[in-house]
């Protein structure tokens, strides 16, 4: 079958069909967690009502999702259940409320000592209160893990508003949610800026697909690249901010290299096939695509300028929307069988097939910024969702619930976001 039959039209049908998922564990981790305890903060005399969650109902799910933890839940501190549990570190603290503004304080403790290892207080809003949870946990992965943990994070997304698919941001675990697009159009495919300050997305507003780009200072959006009839599904360069791209030409569809700044574009790709889904390594050096050329939708790998082509995916007859690990030695993509779309990862190399997942259609996966997890969406609860999962595929958690969402992306991890 013709790529331009079964992957482009893949991508018009997710347009008008979106797909969720649901809560479950497919797989038992291959990672080396560590245990670490949580304990319920003490919460002063205030109405807390307008919080979401408590906090250490959110440090225990940050920790989870994390992939980096087991957590033990516990109403107060018990050295027989933490130290049967291997928890040699616990997290506990307290929140206050002064006037209009609330105080985090969140505390590491050694379980066998008691003694406080590091401790972080935050001040701010009741309802930047998730935003301080959220860095307490960095905090604590960075004081035992020594890397920057992804707690602080977005997600971007396609959600179905009003019968309309619009891009919406949230944090990474799919609370708070903002609407970024609100025409009467359908809007897909989100991008981050490598500085997260805009969101790249396609848009069919005017008829057909092209390239719209929203500062999300503002409330306008921008349409890039106006003189290409046809584009869809950026792809930003995590070291120059350029931009990948297909276009819809007289002879299929070909990958372009643009500058949003300039508006400069140029082919990048020069043969008669369908090639679609264009990815960046994290050195911004090469980019994944697929392509038919093959007579069947592959993964395949070129050098940024275009040149060196080759195929990646060996394994499956249609595989597609590979996206490159932060570390660069990994993929993760979709492939099809019997009907139903399934996340994978291998080696770039296209050695070392893992499946990990097993439950209706799994599409659009995409990393964490430290490669510990893969975000994905699902519609194995009947209507498509956003889903989480360590990177070896157990740990799944649905992160929304209303709707259909779909297409998530991952926001950049920024240098010194973490103290």
């Amino acid at each position: 079958m013709k790529l331009s039959i079964a992957i482009f039209l893949l991508f018009f049908a997710s347009l008008y069909a979106q797909q969720d998922t649901i809560t479950m564990d497919i797989a038992v981790s291959t990672d080396k967690t560590m245990p670490i305890g949580v304990l319920n903060f003490d919460l002063d005399k205030s109405d807390w009502s307008k919080l979401d969650e408590l906090p250490h109902k959110t440090l225990a799910r940050d920790f989870l999702l994390s992939g980096r933890f087991s957590t033990v839940e516990l109403d107060q501190y018990n050295l027989f259940t933490l130290s049967r549990a291997q928890a040699k570190h616990y997290v506990t603290g307290s929140l206050s409320l002064l006037g209009t503004q609330a105080t985090l304080e969140c505390k590491l403790y050694a379980t066998a000592s008691k003694e406080l290892v590091k401790g972080f207080a935050y001040i701010g809003p009741v309802d930047q209160v998730r935003t301080s949870v959220h860095k307490c946990t960095d905090n604590v992965v960075y004081q035992l893990w020594g890397v920057q943990g992804f707690a602080s994070t977005k997600m971007a997304f396609v959600s179905r508003i009003d019968g309309k698919k619009q891009i919406v941001i949230a944090d990474y675990d799919g609370f708070r949610r903002r609407q970024i697009t609100r025409d009467n159009s359908v809007n897909f495919l989100p991008a981050w800026s490598r500085d997260n300050s805009k969101i790249y997305f396609t848009s069919m507003r005017n008829g057909k697909p092209q390239i719209f780009e929203r500062n999300l200072a503002g409330s306008s959006d921008k349409h890039l690249f106006p003189q290409i009839d046809q584009a869809f599904g950026p792809a930003v360069n995590p070291k120059d901010g350029t931009l990948l791209f297909s276009i819809i030409g007289q002879n299929g569809t070909d990958i372009w290299l643009g500058n949003p700044q300039t508006g400069n574009a140029a082919r990048l790709i020069y043969t008669k096939d369908i090639e679609v889904s264009p990815s960046w390594s994290p050195y911004g050096t090469a980019f994944l695509f697929s392509s038919d050329k093959g007579g069947s939708p592959q993964i395949y790998m070129a050098l940024k300028d275009g040149s060196d082509m080759q195929r990646v995916s060996f394994v499956g007859k249609y595989n597609e929307s590979a996206v490159w690990s932060p570390e660069g030695d990994k993929i993760a993509y979709c492939s099809m069988e019997g009907g139903k779309f399934n996340i994978y990862t291998s080696s770039i190399d296209g050695s070392d097939v893992i499946r990990l997942t097993s439950e209706g259609n799994n599409e659009r996966p995409t990393w964490s910024p430290d490669g510990m997890a893969i975000a994905f969406s699902s519609d194995r609860s009947g209507s498509p969702q956003i889903y989480i999962m360590r990177r070896d595929g157990s740990g799944v958690t649905r992160i929304t619930n209303a709707g259909e969402n779909t297409s998530p992306v991952w926001s950049n991890l920024i240098k010194g976001e973490t103290p």
